[in-house]
């Protein structure tokens, strides 16, 4: 018999619980401080 271990990878399809957030609103959160623009990054102050 051949055994086959197979992993898969998958984003975006696990619940907010499951990625450690106690709600949809704490994930939104945490996503919008990654994605927020931070001046120190903008060429056009220079």
């Amino acid at each position: 018999m051949k055994i086959i271990l197979k992993s898969e990878t998958s984003l975006g399809l696990e619940s907010f619980e499951e990625l450690g957030f106690n709600s949809e609103e704490e994930l939104e959160l945490e996503i919008s401080k990654l994605i927020k623009f931070r001046s120190e990054f903008d060429t056009s102050l220079e």
